[in-house]
C-alpha cells in the first residue's frame, strides 16, 4: 500500500469509525492534565504537549533496547502536510511488556512501522541496542527485522499453500539455517503453542485463534529480542483473545520484550506499561495501574 493510501486510511474522520475506534477527547484531556501535573512536580518542561519520558522501576541507568528521540513522520496528502508522528520520544527496555494504544488516526500504526524497521522517520532518531537505524543499510535493516524482531499481525499473514511447519520455518529459512535445524526449532515453537500435532495441516484447516497461535510460533522461531504485535486479537472472539493475550504474557515472563499495538484500552490494561498516542503525540507514558486510574 502506498504511503498516501496508508495516510488516508489512518487520518479519516472519527465520524466514519465505530465508537471503539473513535478518539475519546475527554479521556485524552484527562491524560494530558495528569501528565502535565506530573511534569510540573518533577520540574520538567511540558511546553510541547508530550508526556514526560518514563523509565520503569528497575531500569534506571540501563541502556534501552529501543530508543526513540523526537520521532516525526510527515506524509504529503495533496496540498496538506500530515504529521502522523510529531516529536515522539520514548525508551523501551529489555523485558518490558508495553502497550502502545491509540484510536484511529492517532499515529500508532506509523509508529509501529518505525519500531519494526519497516519505515523510517522524516526526522528524529531511532536506535536499537544503541545502533542508529538511520545509519544502517537496507541489508542491515533486513537483518534487524529477521534476527531481532518477531512480528505478529492481526490477519496472521500465513502462507495458505504451506503447512504449519513450513510457515513457522519461514524466518529461519531467510536466516539461512540448515533445514534440520529449521524443522527442530519450528516444531519446538508449535509445541509451545499447543499445535505440534497439527504440523502437517494448512492454515485454512484451522480456526482463527489457532492461526494466530501459528503466527506467534513463527514470531518466536528466530528467538527474537522483541515481539511486535499489531492488534493481535483484533480478528478474534473474546475467549480466544484471552488465550492469545495469555501467550503474549507468558512470552514476556520468559524474558522477551513485547510491544503490543492496540486501539483497545481493555487490552492495553493487560500490559505492564502503557504509551497512549493521540494526534501523533504521546499523551501518557507510564505504569498501567496509573493509566487505569485516569481513564
Amino acid at each position: 500500500m502506498a504511503d498516501e493510501e496508508k495516510t488516508k486510511i489512518e487520518t479519516k474522520d472519527d465520524d466514519d469509525e465505530p465508537d471503539e475506534y473513535a478518539e475519546n477527547h475527554e479521556e485524552v484531556e484527562r491524560l494530558k492534565a495528569a501528565q502535565a501535573a506530573m511534569a510540573a512536580r518533577s520540574g520538567i518542561d511540558n511546553m510541547d504537549g508530550q508526556a514526560p519520558q518514563y523509565t520503569p522501576p528497575g531500569h534506571e541507568g540501563e541502556t534501552p533496547l529501543l530508543e526513540m528521540h523526537g520521532i516525526t513522520k510527515i506524509y504529503q496528502v495533496g496540498d496538506e502536510e500530515v504529521r502522523a508522528n510529531d516529536g515522539i520520544t520514548i525508551n523501551i527496555y529489555n523485558g518490558e511488556f508495553v502497550a502502545i494504544v491509540g484510536k484511529s488516526g492517532s499515529g500508532k500504526s506509523t509508529l509501529m512501522n518505525i519500531i519494526g524497521a519497516l519505515d523510517v522517520p522524516t526526522s528524529g532518531e531511532y536506535l536499537i541496542n544503541g545502533r542508529n537505524t538511520s545509519e544502517m543499510t537496507d541489508d542491515e535493516l533486513c537483518e534487524i527485522r529477521n534476527d531481532k524482531i518477531g512480528f505478529i499481525f492481526q490477519q496472521y499473514n500465513l502462507l495458505p499453500k504451506d503447512n504449519l511447519l513450513d510457515n513457522v520455518c519461514l524466518p529461519l529459512l531467510y536466516a539461512g539455517l540448515p533445514k534440520a535445524e529449521q524443522k527442530e526449532r519450528a516444531m519446538k515453537q508449535l509445541e509451545r503453542v499447543g499445535l505440534a500435532d497439527k504440523w502437517m495441516q494448512h492454515p485454512n484447516q484451522l480456526s482463527g485463534g489457532q492461526q494466530q497461535r501459528v503466527s506467534i510460533a513463527r514470531a518466536l522461531a528466530g528467538d527474537p529480542e522483541l515481539i511486535l504485535a499489531d492488534e493481535p486479537t483484533g480478528a478474534l472472539d473474546s475467549k480466544t483473545s484471552r488465550q492469545v493475550l495469555g501467550f503474549l504474557q507468558s512470552i514476556n515472563q520468559d524474558g522477551t520484550t513485547v510491544v503490543m499495538i492496540t486501539h483497545d484500552n481493555s487490552l492495553a490494561l493487560e500490559a505492564k506499561r502503557v504509551v497512549r498516542i493521540s494526534d501523533g503525540k504521546v499523551v501518557f507514558d507510564g505504569a498501567t495501574e496509573d493509566y487505569a486510574k485516569i481513564i
